[in-house]
Parts: C-alpha cells; structure tokens; sequence
C-alpha cells in the first residue's frame, strides 16, 4: 500500500470511526437450505512510530518498520492531536469482508442498500477512529453457463456475470434464484502510548 495513501487514510480516519460487523447469513443456515454460499475476507495492519509532531502546525512524521518516514498535516477533523506525543504507535487496520449466499427463486426484487457508520474518539483521549461501509445487495440469477462455469447476476444497480469457483455444485444454482450480498470494508485507526522505558 502506497504510503501517501496510508498517511491520508490515518489523518482522514483519526477524525472518524466505525466497528466491523459480525456477517450472517439471513434465515435458515446454506446447510439446511443445501444451496451454495461463499465467505471471504482479508486485513492488514500497519503500524508507525510518531517520529515527530508540530501540533501548532498539525504536521505529523510516522517512521514505518522499514525505516522510511513520511510526514502529513492531520486536517481539523483529527480530534485530541493535542494528545499525540513523540514515540506514540499509530495502528491502522484495515478489513474487508464479502458475504454472498444463494435462495430458491423469490419474487425477483432486485434491492440495494448502503450504510456508513463513524465513530471517533472522546475529547481528551488519544486519537481513534473507526469507519465502517456496509453494503447489502439482493440480485436475481438470470443465466448460468456450466461449460464457461459462470453466473449472470442481475442486481439493483447493474449486470454482472462471475467467474464460479470448482467448489461450487452448479447444478444446485438456477435461473431465477435470489442472491444476497453483503460487502463490508472497514478502517480502524488508534494511537497508543509509547512503550515506558525500562
């Protein structure tokens, strides 16, 4: 990850904030409908050191595992600066989550919906944020190629059709049938104190 972008995601995030959500499945368990259902998700986490802070100027200087530094102005949204010292450990993590599970033919409603949640931390703490983008999603299946092993999807807002991995019994997923989606990505960001010195 570039870290530009990571010196922005920190400055931006420190101001805002949100918790991952736990993904389920919506009514009886994939097992006891028998129809097919993927999970998948992935994080990182990335930490710096403060290596300096000029809070009149809200400039900020991280120095990463590696060595290298980077320095950011951290925006008016960054609440508590006024707390961050030198030596402090900046974490930001980042995790995404993707959820889709399949439904006997249904009344063929195509729907979507977004949801953006922040939370930040209190006045006198050390800056934290979380941000959390939820989206959940319900398509129809309108074409499925078992010799390509592809899905057409046709959602709310667009037409896709998918790659369908080995793992999954096509013969079990079928023109008409309702796909739900939940995507969710998340930022987490926190500073901690820097380690007392023995």
């Amino acid at each position: 990850m570039n870290k530009n972008a990571i010196g922005m995601m920190v400055a931006m995030a420190m101001g805002l904030c949100s918790a991952l959500p736990v993904l389920a499945a919506e009514g009886a368990s994939m097992a006891e409908r028998d129809m097919p259902g993927v999970a998948v998700g992935g994080s990182r986490v990335v930490m710096a050191t403060v290596e300096a802070i000029n809070h009149a100027t809200r400039e900020v200087a991280l120095r990463y595992p590696d060595g290298s530094i980077e320095v950011f102005v951290a925006g008016d949204e960054v609440r508590n600066l006024a707390q961050v010292e030198v030596g402090d450990v900046v974490k930001l993590e980042i995790k995404i989550g993707l959820m889709l599970s399949l439904q006997p033919a249904g009344d063929g409603i195509r729907e979507r919906g977004d949801k953006l949640e922040a939370e930040r931390a209190e006045p006198g703490q050390k800056p934290s944020a979380t941000i959390r983008k939820t989206v959940h999603a319900r398509g129809v299946v309108r074409a499925v190629d078992m010799k390509a092993r592809t899905v057409t999807l046709q959602g709310a807002l667009q037409t896709v059709t998918l790659p369908v991995s080995e793992d999954i019994d096509l013969n079990k997923v079928k023109v008409g049938d309702t796909v739900n989606a939940e995507y969710v990505e998340s930022l987490a960001i926190s500073v901690q104190p820097a380690a007392a010195k023995p």
